[in-house]
């Protein structure tokens, strides 16, 4: 993954930008253009959930920008009601169609 300048932490041998682009409380309309902006102007680190209601406009957001998805980090969590085992995965799945790839890190919210 090519991050430009942008600071990064390797874990594992995966580079991780350390300034990612929160999506908390936007509206889809709202993150889509917002998701497309923040990768226009350098941000290589979207960050969603399942509870924020929004995946979906995430995903288009990422296409309409002309990032390409390997130049950049995609992170989504999945909901404390989804804990368990077979709730987790199904989860999982859903948000990856919901933002139209899969997330590179998944993290229980």
């Amino acid at each position: 993954m090519a991050y430009g300048d942008q600071p990064t932490i390797t874990v594992d041998d995966v580079q991780i930008p350390l300034l990612g682009f929160g999506t908390w409380q936007l509206e889809p309309d709202d993150a889509r253009r917002m998701v497309a902006e923040a990768l226009r102007i350098g941000y290589r680190h979207i960050d969603t959930a399942w509870i924020y209601k929004n995946e979906q406009a995430v995903g288009e957001g990422i296409r309409d920008s002309g990032v390409a998805r390997e130049d950049l980090f995609l992170t989504t969590k999945i909901w404390v009601e989804h804990f368990t085992h077979d709730a987790l995965l199904k989860q999982a799945e859903e948000s990856a169609a919901s933002l139209g790839t899969t997330p590179d890190l998944l993290l229980l919210h």
